[in-house]
């Protein structure tokens, strides 16, 4: 019995002590949950992109499907992903995110450039089943309207 008492003592010791190396990091499921959600607006944007440049095969009906898609994600409230204090300045999340610290200053852009991009998605699921040549008049400024919220508030 004593012996047993002394193993569980010993082993629960032991988990005590490896707690905090075993624990989440700050914002660590916030994170994860941004990151899928880029991982699925690029996965659509490639097959958009991958029509306007000729890479691939032109199909309506897809691109109408992609773009809704896309419209969707840009649309969503997500805003319980990006809770300030979650940006690569943070000691522990440097190696989780590139989104920088001036996302959350107040007098940040990143809300009338999120809503560009929403406004941008909104165009390119009107124009993507329209016809090529709608579809790559929608892709500029929704290339744009990403860029100038990863050039502003993401490291490289």
């Amino acid at each position: 019995m004593k012996g047993l008492v002394k193993a569980v003592t010993t082993i629960s010791l032991a988990a005590l002590v490896a707690m905090p190396a075993m624990a989440e990091a700050p914002f660590e499921k916030e994170i994860e949950a941004r990151k899928a959600h880029m991982q699925v607006v690029k996965y659509n944007m490639g097959i958009l992109g991958a029509m306007a440049k000729g890479k691939r095969e032109y199909n309506a009906e897809l691109a109408d499907a992609v773009a809704k898609n896309l419209y969707s994600a840009a649309a969503m409230n997500n805003m319980t992903m990006w809770p300030k204090g979650s940006d690569n300045s943070v000691e522990g999340l440097e190696e989780l995110t590139k989104s920088k610290p001036e996302m959350w200053a107040d007098d940040s852009e990143v809300g009338d450039k999120h809503m560009a991009w929403v406004e941008a998605s909104e165009n390119m699921s009107a124009a993507a089943g329209q016809g090529l040549g709608s579809l790559k008049e929608a892709m500029g400024p929704l290339g744009k309207s990403c860029k100038g919220c990863h050039k502003a508030y993401k490291a490289k």
